[in-house]
């Protein structure tokens, strides 16, 4: 599973549109607000995160992510 955390609808639609052709599962999420709730449901092999989010920023969203011993190995 491909987690994409990136603001921009068009954008996130099609790396999500892309990576599901190639046969890889891809959910996309617009901010951090709704990909926290996803993480702690499902752990993905690989997050695609823009760095320049709404809200929270991806630097922030990174830094929770490497602090985390659950999610420090993503």
């Amino acid at each position: 599973m491909i987690f994409c955390v990136e603001d921009d609808a068009g954008i996130r639609d099609l790396i999500i549109y892309t990576l599901n052709a190639y046969g890889f599962q891809a959910e996309g999420f617009q901010d951090a607000t709704a990909f926290w709730p996803a993480l702690s449901k499902r752990k993905p092999d690989l997050i695609l995160l823009d760095i320049m989010l709404p809200g929270e920023d991806g630097i922030t969203i990174l830094k929770r992510l490497k602090n985390q011993s659950s999610t420090e190995d993503i």
